[in-house]
């Protein structure tokens, strides 16, 4: 004889088969909740601190930085500068890896997507994006001074890739005028020993460089926090007065145009001595065909502007 349940029968097996689903669902939750969390403990273990305000402390290992090596055409450059012309001295933001090698500290901060570095010289910020987040990849026109940085943690390691920098005078040292072009390319690597930050920096510009530039330096952890540069109320006595050596110092109003005159006598005498150096080599390369358009046996030092002939 066939057995009927009753409908309070059914109704029970169906609320046991509900709470057996629904325990079910909570043990694959948790789990999935539990491996989720181990994996950002892990990724979270993975990314080292970097974060803090950093002072300088010395080279890498205690090895002098050698200078960087100019091209011929950078060594000219360089010889014909002249200081006044410097746009640091119109609060122009210095680049990297100049602002770097300056006698002063900066500070990193970590962000989940980003690492923003500020330099107290000139109050330089700067932004790495984090690979792996979707950020926008810049433009074929998206040059700056600091150019666009893109980095990436490996191990206890940061490295950071920067391009797309705009021509500067300043392009590699702050005590020397040897340019950069936008073909300038910088890899900096900044790892932690304990309360040392240890950076190592590499730039490569093939127009102006003889061989990759290097600067390595090493960092203590400094307390307090960095000194706002506030540039505007440095100009009156940054070396863009170099002119009071003409012009007593004195804020008459027959001052000023006399500086600004000077400030034009500067520039033109950069612009016609870059003009005389550019109408020898045409001159001589088209009388002896054989010439290069640079000298190949000018001095590392810029000293000797004449062409080799042949």
């Amino acid at each position: 004889m066939r057995h009927t349940r009753s409908a309070g029968e059914r109704s029970r097996s169906r609320a046991i088969i509900a709470g057996a689903v629904v325990m079910a669902l909570c043990v694959i939750v948790s789990d999935a909740s539990t491996r989720l969390d181990a994996q950002t403990t892990a990724a979270s273990a993975a990314i080292p601190k970097l974060t803090g305000i950093w002072h300088r402390k010395g080279p890498l290992g205690g090895k002098p930085t050698v200078q960087p090596v100019p091209t011929n055409r950078a060594a000219g450059y360089d010889n014909a500068f002249d200081n006044p012309l410097s746009p640091t001295y119109d609060c122009v933001q210095i680049p990297i890896p100049s602002v770097m090698n300056d006698n002063y500290d900066f500070q990193i901060t970590q962000q989940a997507d980003r690492v923003i570095i500020l330099y107290e010289k000139m109050d330089v910020v700067r932004t790495v994006w984090l690979e792996g987040h979707g950020h926008p990849k810049p433009g074929a026109y998206d040059y700056s001074i600091q150019g666009h940085s893109i980095g990436r943690y490996e191990g206890p390691t940061l490295i950071v890739e920067t391009t797309k920098f705009l021509p500067d005078s300043r392009g590699f040292n702050s005590n020397r005028f040897i340019p950069a072009t936008a073909m300038k390319k910088m890899t900096e690597r900044y790892w932690r020993d304990g309360d040392i930050l240890k950076m190592e920096t590499v730039s490569v510009d093939p127009l102006v460089l003889r061989q990759p530039y290097h600067y390595d330096y090493e960092y203590s952890l400094r307390r307090e926090p960095l000194t706002p540069y506030d540039c505007a109320q440095r100009i009156p006595d940054s070396g863009r007065n170099s002119t009071s050596l003409f012009i007593p110092p004195t804020s008459n109003a027959r001052a000023k145009p006399m500086r600004r005159w000077l400030h034009r006598l500067s520039a033109a005498r950069f612009t016609l001595a870059i003009v005389a150096v550019t109408l020898g080599w045409t001159v001589n390369a088209s009388a002896h065909h054989s010439t290069s358009y640079f000298s190949k046996d000018l001095k590392d030092d810029g000293t000797r502007l004449l062409p080799q002939r042949s």
